[in-house]
């Protein structure tokens, strides 16, 4: 019976702590830092948007504010981009700023590979050159897309998990009942002990009687 109530109470504590996991696993999959952890500053500091048509533009900041969100792990409170002067703000539901730099379809992602073919452009006999070149090409990586859809299917295999022990605690807890009751004495077993007690008694008394008797006739 013991043993019951110890395996209820380990599964309501597994129940509580995947219910913490799953919580947790709707934060933001990207670092809340502005600096960057991926691109240093030579990957995109020679850029020259003045190269860069309308519709380009436009494409560019259009992947960026469809990033942004994912990048968050799906909602931002601020996501803007301005495809003109080649800005962008990206502030996570959460109040954290994403490292952007380290994804890619991103506004820093698209002007890091544009520098990049600009630069080899610039040099096209330099071989020493380009190797710069390069090197300076250190784009971002991640995929907002990937990660968030792994988010979500851990969220998913969490929710699982805690459905399932819910599951057994109630399980458990069933059966520790049924225990209990098992092992109490009903009413009825309690009345028939009481009565029994005192036949038992009677039969003794009136054995030991006859045993006197038996005893005077000798």
């Amino acid at each position: 019976m013991v043993s019951a109530f110890f395996l209820a109470a380990s599964a309501l504590v597994t129940l509580a702590h995947a219910q913490t996991i799953e919580t947790s696993s709707a934060s933001s999959v990207a670092a809340s830092t502005t600096v960057s952890q991926v691109m240093p500053p030579s990957a995109t500091q020679a850029f020259n948007p003045a190269g860069i048509d309308s519709t380009t533009a436009f494409n560019w900041c259009h992947a960026q504010l469809n990033t942004c969100p994912q990048i968050c792990g799906g909602s931002a409170s601020q996501n803007k981009c301005d495809q003109t002067a080649f800005t962008y703000t990206c502030v996570c539901a959460n109040g954290t700023v994403p490292d952007c730099t380290a994804f890619t379809e991103t506004l820093p992602f698209y002007i890091c590979q544009e520098t990049y073919i600009q630069c080899i452009n610039s040099h096209p006999n330099d071989a020493q050159a380009q190797s710069v070149c390069a090197q300076n090409e250190q784009c971002g990586t991640r995929n907002a897309t990937s990660e968030a859809l792994s988010a979500s299917s851990a969220a998913a295999t969490t929710s699982a998990a805690a459905t399932t022990s819910a599951a057994a605690s109630s399980t458990i807890a069933s059966a520790a009942s049924s225990s209990v009751a098992s092992a109490a004495p009903t009413q009825s077993q309690k009345g028939d002990a009481a009565v029994g007690f005192p036949q038992k008694v009677a039969t003794g008394a009136f054995a030991a009687l006859l045993m006197a008797a038996f005893k005077l006739f000798l």
